[in-house]
């Protein structure tokens, strides 16, 4: 198989005859080869592909060859749907295109399949029951599901996620849910959305699905998907801050209000309760409970957010609360009622319905009250508030883990004995020790592998030192709009900007000058609109912060000049980030370079990597933040760079440098 693999990556590669201008990367093959002979040792793999070395095709390839000699199966698991998009619709078409025409295991290709949680399908016997009863909050939703049914008319997968209009609440009513499930009982069976998926899995080779979905599946006992052999982790640097959260909690006022008025609105006279032939004095009882729970809910909620100042938007909580959960007695008095209530009933479908929201009062039962009790010492716990128009803020109770190695060791690593962790940034300063502690790992293999792009004819780091320091905001944000207004002037906009948080872009937008170029901003339209107009507008200037850190890919002249306005270190009062600093210092270590400095250097090299992404972009990084050469940990930054990454301190390099583009 190592001949074969070599013989796929080499200059007479039979790659060159499906892909459009194939050059023969040394590092993609070298990838190949280690991820094959981790598949057939059942070893754990950390994989380091620079941009540029092809990493999909360099495990998927050895991925393939494996499944067909060993007829073994395999997951790949991504952060983001666009890779998985791109797997599906290119990647393994390349793939089998490539098995095919080397005529090995009688030609046979891998059967993939991407697969979503049961919450993305629609359940034709739940969109029925909707219709059916009218069992809309609105007359709005009346409308957007009649819409909606068009679509589907013509959809062969009944995956809501393909929908292009936003279903809001509406897609939890009509969506499977696997406790209002009658399996084959069902009239619905033979044509069920998700059961057909499932068939699909059962049959596929190779599953293609996401890191939530993933754990998932490993807290439900690895019952959701089918059984595999190995797994490809790829966007691996997304998994720490996935577990984290996937393991805490998220509870709000709004959402508890919400699902109180999906069970009975008296007021409306809207509800599931309202479709129940049931008696006057049960439904009775029910309204007094349940508007006694809206009660208790506003005054708990209230109590929560007078613990957080007019300056705060996030409080961590350290020990037990002082507040009284007098909620917990009602909602077990309205699911016992509840409870009584599918027993008199002789509506399957809605004693069925019904049963999913007595569900999810259990779930707040049991999770307000794990809150108040502040007891996991390996959890933070925070109150957030995000401002309403309604009469209350939106509260949320939270928390997440600090510390995810032993959970993903226990539940993960010693379940499965064959994983490659794979990504363009796992290294800090050409060290994977950072990654591997935060996972758990110590011994396991890694690889490191260089971008193959001339990062000294392709690209140039501009670093002004004159600028004030970042801690000194107000004149550093003045100072930098300045230095962008020169910057777009030397790039001709095609400029992305990232910035650390969103009050730091809105002041730094108001303070640049409007000229010629198109500004775009994060937050006034979806990151996929705002993609879009970014990629097809040349010129246009994008102010973006969180989700355009990473993967995103923009190819081309459109992305020319990426400014990095701070280094993005997590904000200090950050809740999870408290946590594990107060963790580290009790073990012994220094949290800044234990744990934030390296952190910061893995987003840094994130963003930076949005410039080049092929042989032919060329483009600047400009880094306003002055730190990252007057401060001693700076050089951490610089060693995660592309060594051969030529670094200026004039702005006029910028102008030559594009000026001698246009030669």
């Amino acid at each position: 198989m190592e001949k074969i693999i070599n013989a796929i990556f080499s200059d007479t590669s039979i790659l060159s005859t499906i892909l459009h201008n194939y050059e023969v990367r040394d590092e993609q093959k070298e990838m190949a080869l280690a991820v094959y002979n981790a598949l057939q040792n059942q070893e754990k793999l950390f994989v380091e592909a620079g941009t540029g070395v092809g990493k999909s095709l360099a495990y998927l390839i050895p991925i393939a060859l494996w499944i067909l000699q060993k007829n073994e199966k395999a997951v790949i698991t991504t952060y983001t749907k666009i890779l998985q998009n791109q797997l599906i619709k290119k990647d393994i078409k390349i793939l089998n295109k490539t098995l095919d025409l080397l005529k090995l295991f009688e030609a046979r290709c891998i059967k993939s399949a991407v697969v979503f949680g049961q919450e993305n399908y629609v359940c034709r016997r739940r969109l029925a029951n909707v219709n059916n009863y009218g069992l809309f909050d609105s007359p709005t939703e009346k409308l957007e599901l009649d819409e909606f049914g068009k679509w589907l008319a013509d959809s062969e997968s009944g995956i809501i996620l393909e929908y292009q209009k936003p279903l809001g609440l509406l897609a939890e009513k009509i969506c499977r849910d696997s406790d209002n499930c009658k399996f084959k009982k069902c009239h619905y069976y033979e044509n069920c959305y998700y059961f057909k998926a499932r068939k699909e899995w059962l049959n596929a080779d190779l599953l293609i699905i996401n890191h939530a979905l993933f754990f998932a599946n490993v807290t439900a006992n690895f019952s959701i998907i089918p059984k595999f052999d190995a797994v490809v982790f790829d966007e691996a640097h997304r998994l720490e801050e996935v577990i984290a959260d996937f393991f805490g909690l998220e509870i709000s006022n709004f959402g508890i209000h919400r699902l109180l008025n999906s069970i009975f609105n008296s007021a409306k006279n809207s509800g599931l309760i309202s479709h129940f032939d049931i008696s006057d004095l049960l439904k009775r009882e029910i309204t007094k409970l349940i508007n006694q729970a809206h009660q208790s809910v506003d005054a708990m909620f209230l109590q929560f957010a007078s613990l957080i100042s007019a300056e705060q938007i996030k409080l961590r909580i350290k020990k037990p609360l002082a507040i009284e959960n007098t909620l917990a007695d009602i909602l077990v008095q309205l699911i016992n009622i509840l409870l009584e209530t599918t027993k008199e009933n002789t509506d399957e479908d809605l004693a069925m319905e019904l049963k999913i929201l007595i569900k999810r009062l259990e779930y707040y039962h049991r999770n307000i009250d794990e809150f108040l009790k502040v007891e996991d010492q390996n959890s933070v716990y925070w109150i957030e508030t995000i401002p309403s128009s309604k009469k209350q803020p939106l509260i949320y109770l939270r928390t997440s883990l600090i510390d995810v190695s032993e959970v993903f060791q226990k539940y993960v690593a010693d379940n499965i004995p064959t994983m490659i962790f794979s990504s363009a940034t796992l290294t800090v300063s050409k060290d994977f020790s950072f990654i591997k502690n935060r996972l758990g790992f110590n011994n396991t293999k890694t690889l490191l592998l260089y971008s193959p792009f001339d990062y000294s004819k392709q690209a140039l780091l501009y670093i002004p030192t004159n600028l004030p320091m970042p801690t000194d905001e107000d004149k550093f944000l003045q100072s930098c709009a300045n230095i962008i207004n020169k910057i777009l002037d030397y790039s001709n906009g095609r400029a992305l900007i990232l910035f650390t948080s969103y009050q730091a872009l809105q002041k730094t937008y108001h303070l640049v000058e409007k000229k010629e170029f198109r500004f775009l901003v994060q937050g006034q339209e979806s990151v996929f609109e705002l993609l879009n107009k970014f990629i097809n507008d040349v010129s246009s200037v994008l102010f973006a912060t969180q989700s355009f850190w990473q993967g995103i890919d923009v190819p081309g002249e459109a992305l020319s000049c990426l400014i990095i306005v701070r280094l993005p270190f997590d904000v200090p009062d950050e809740p999870r980030l408290e946590g594990i600093c107060e963790q580290l210092r009790r073990n012994g270590q220094e949290p800044f370079l234990s744990y934030q400095l390296p952190n910061a250097v893995l987003k840094f090299r994130q963003g930076f990597g949005r410039l080049i992404r092929n042989k032919q972009d060329r483009g600047v990084v400009c880094v306003l933040d002055k730190r990252i050469v007057l401060r001693k940990y700076g050089k951490q930054f610089i060693d995660s760079l592309p060594q051969n990454l030529p670094i200026t301190f004039s702005i006029e390099s910028i102008k030559n440098f594009f000026a001698n583009q246009l030669v």
